[in-house]
């Protein structure tokens, strides 16, 4: 429960970072800027495939794999 929260929260504050980005782009980078931003570099790729790859085995596990 608490985890399926704190996901909420997650995406909740990343439409809002959007949101806000979106409306103000000179005082705040979107999300779709600031990851293309970071993917210009080696360093920045490492860490987006990374984190992509901790999201999707976390989603998987917690929302396909039965619990014990």
């Amino acid at each position: 429960m608490n985890t399926t929260a704190l996901w909420l929260v997650v995406v909740i504050a990343g439409a809002c970072i959007e949101l806000i980005g979106r409306l103000r782009p000179n005082s705040v980078a979107s999300l779709r800027r600031g990851l293309s931003m970071s993917a210009e570099h080696t360093s920045g790729r490492i860490l987006l495939i990374v984190f992509w790859l901790f999201v999707g085995v976390h989603l998987f596990a917690r929302y396909t794999l039965p619990h014990h």
